[in-house]
């Protein structure tokens, strides 16, 4: 596993959002629509303590989850700060497995209507997702036109 100290910069919580990726085939897993997403497609919204690594953190909660070992955090990680909505910042994280590929199961073991998506099938389906920056977050990961660290996805 690869880890990076990357920890919650204040005393409050923060939050990390996990978002399990297959860079071959370019798509990630998205949790269905809830009460809480107001009918959007969104990913797992994992606290994490003050002074913690969130990376540490995420890759401990999904091999809880899933019970898949070999993790890796990719190196761009995008940032929502806190604001009126979000009472504490938020950092997207993008996870793919150490091996080329993961198992179909993934997503039932994340939770219970999970599935995969493309880019090409959220716009081709006005799919709306939370947080509504991830497309481009992902797309700028892939096409490589994103800096490795931290990105605002303000």
């Amino acid at each position: 596993m690869t880890f990076l100290a990357l920890s919650c910069p204040t005393a409050a919580v923060c939050w990390v959002r996990p978002v399990v990726i297959e860079s071959t085939a370019r798509r990630f897993v998205l949790l269905a629509p809830g009460q809480q997403t107001a009918g959007c497609w969104t990913v797992p919204l994992v606290p994490v303590p003050a002074g913690q690594s969130y990376s540490r953190a995420v890759v401990q909660w999904l091999c809880r989850r899933t019970g898949l070992p070999d993790l890796r955090i990719a190196p761009v990680v995008g940032v929502l700060p806190a604001d009126g909505a979000r009472r504490r910042t938020q950092y997207v994280v993008l996870v793919r497995p150490v091996a080329a590929a993961w198992t179909d199961d993934v997503c039932a073991r994340l939770e219970a209507g999970a599935r995969w998506w493309t880019l090409d099938e959220l716009h081709g389906k006005g799919v709306a997702v939370e947080p509504e920056t991830l497309p481009l977050l992902l797309e700028g990961y892939w096409d490589g036109w994103l800096p490795d660290g931290e990105v605002s996805l303000e």
